[in-house]
């Protein structure tokens, strides 16, 4: 796959809701210690390196694959 296919889909100001792997869920036992609950959603506020996803409530660095679409 090229670069691009891996991209950022989302965009500052977009909703999305914390939809987690299995994977990162078996890494975390308590996940929404780190401010966000799995299918709550979230306005993005800020993209750093065009990977990680930064929220109003101030609360992020996940990477965008772990959300989808509010929508």
């Amino acid at each position: 796959m090229t670069e691009a296919a891996f991209s950022c889909p989302f965009r500052v100001g977009d909703r999305v809701v914390f939809a987690p792997s299995a994977r990162t869920v078996g890494l975390y036992q308590d996940i929404e210690r780190f401010g966000v609950k799995v299918g709550e959603a979230h306005t993005i506020t800020e993209i750093r390196e065009g990977v990680y996803l930064y929220f109003e409530s101030g609360a992020g660095g996940w990477p965008w694959s772990e959300f989808r679409s509010a929508k």
